[in-house]
C-alpha cells in the first residue's frame, strides 16, 4: 500500500489539495487576465482649457488636495528638482465634488491615493453649469464610487493655486502625468470658489483617478499619507469643521513588522515595474492584495486573517527586495531616489 495508489488517505488528501490549489490557480489567472483587458490603451483626453493655456502661455488656476495643500510640499514637486513658483495660493470650496481615497495604491502600506470625484449633486445638476458638463462628458463618466467615511456636506475643500503654463505642467508630470495610456490621473475642470468672497469663482484644473485605477469604494489612507494632509488643511486654514472630518477619518496604520515586508516586496516589484519594465508581477500582486484587503474599521479577526493572507502574497517579492535592497546598500549603489523613499515609507 503506498500513499500514491488512492487507497490510502493521505494520497486522496494530497490529490484534493493539488487540485484545488490548481483551481484556484487557474481562476486568479482567468480573472487576472479579465482584468488587464480593461486596463487602457490610449493615453487620457487633456481638457482644452490646459491646451489653450499652455499654447499661449497663460497661467493656469490648479485645485490642489493631498500633499499639495502644503506649500512647501507643492514647490518641492518638480521632477526637474526646479522649485515650483506659486504666484497665489488660498483655500476654497467645490460644490459636487468630494475628497476620494480612491485611486488604487499599494495595501496595505498605502492603500489608497487622493482624487477629486464627482456626487450625484454634480450629475443631477446641483453643482455645475450646462456648458461645464458638456465640456466634460467623456471625463466625468459616472461610477460607482463610496466613501469609508463622508463629509457632512456635498463639497469638497483644498487649495486654488495660481500657476505659470510651465509650472503647472512640471506638477503634472510629477504626479504621473504624460507618462502614457497606464497613468493613474486625468484633469477635469471644476468650478473653485474662494473662500475670500472678494475673489470670484474661477475654473481651475483638478485630478481625478481613471477608471482603471479608481476603486468602487474608498478604503483607508495610510497614516502617513493622512497627516500630511492633516498638516496642510491646518496651514492652509481650511474650515475647522473640514479639518475635523480629516481628524476623524480612519486611517491605515501596519506593524512594524508587517511594514518591513510591505516596504521590502515593493522595493522588488517597483525594481522590475520601473526599472526592467517587468509589470505582470506588481500588477498581480496588487489585484491580489486588493481582493484580500480588510479595513482596519472590521472586526479583529478578519484583519488578522487578512493581513495573514496578504503577508502570503508579499513574502516572496519581500525576500527577494530584502536581498536586493541589501546588495544595493552594501555596495553604495543605492539610487538616491529610492533611499528617500524606502526613509519615507518606514517614517524616519
Amino acid at each position: 500500500m503506498t500513499i500514491t495508489d488512492g487507497s490510502y488517505p493521505l494520497g486522496s488528501l494530497a490529490k484534493t489539495t493539488a487540485a484545488a490549489a490548481a483551481a484556484a490557480t487557474l481562476s486568479t489567472l482567468l480573472l487576472y487576465r479579465s482584468y488587464t483587458k480593461s486596463l487602457p490603451t490610449d493615453d487620457p483626453q487633456r481638457p482644452q482649457l490646459i491646451l489653450d493655456a499652455i499654447a499661449n502661455d497663460a497661467p493656469i488656476y490648479y485645485f490642489g488636495v493631498g500633499s499639495n495643500l502644503s506649500r512647501k510640499k507643492l514647490e518641492n514637486r518638480s521632477v526637474c528638482g526646479k522649485k515650483i513658483h506659486i504666484i497665489s495660493m488660498e483655500p476654497c470650496v467645490i460644490p459636487g465634488f468630494r475628497l476620494a481615497f480612491n485611486m488604487r495604491a499599494f495595501p496595505p502600506l498605502e492603500p489608497a491615493m487622493g482624487s477629486l470625484e464627482p456626487l450625484d449633486s454634480y450629475y443631477d445638476g446641483a453643482a455645475a453649469a450646462d456648458d461645464e458638463k458638456a465640456e466634460q462628458e467623456a471625463l466625468l463618466k459616472r461610477t460607482e464610487s463610496r466613501a469609508l467615511k463622508s463629509y457632512e456636506k456635498e463639497e469638497c475643500h483644498g487649495a486654488l493655486i495660481k500657476l505659470s503654463s510651465e509650472d503647472y505642467e512640471r506638477v503634472y508630470k510629477s504626479e504621473g502625468g504624460g507618462s502614457g495610456a497606464m497613468q493613474g490621473y486625468e484633469e477635469i475642470i471644476v468650478t473653485c470658489v474662494p473662500y475670500d468672497k472678494s475673489h470670484p469663482p474661477v475654473k481651475a484644473v483638478a485630478f481625478r483617478a481613471r477608471e482603471h485605477v479608481r476603486l468602487t469604494r474608498d478604503p483607508c489612507p495610510s497614516k502617513r499619507y493622512m497627516t500630511i494632509i492633516r498638516e496642510g488643511a491646518a496651514e492652509l486654514g481650511l474650515k475647522s469643521c473640514y479639518q475635523q472630518w480629516l481628524e476623524d477619518h480612519p486611517v491605515q496604520d501596519p506593524s512594524p513588522a508587517f511594514r518591513k515586508l510591505a516596504i521590502n516586496s515593493m522595493v522588488f516589484t517597483i525594481t522590475l515595474s520601473m526599472g526592467l519594465k517587468i509589470r505582470i508581477v506588481s500588477h498581480l500582486q496588487n489585484w491580489l492584495l486588493f481582493k484580500m484587503y480588510v479595513l482596519p474599521t472590521e472586526p479583529k479577526w478578519k484583519q488578522i486573517l487578512g493581513e495573514v493572507a496578504a503577508a502570503i502574497v508579499l513574502l516572496p517579492t519581500a525576500l527577494a527586495g530584502f536581498v536586493f535592497k541589501g546588495l544595493l546598500e552594501a555596495s553604495g549603489a543605492m539610487p538616491p531616489q529610492l533611499k528617500r523613499w524606502v526613509k519615507m515609507l518606514e517614517g524616519e
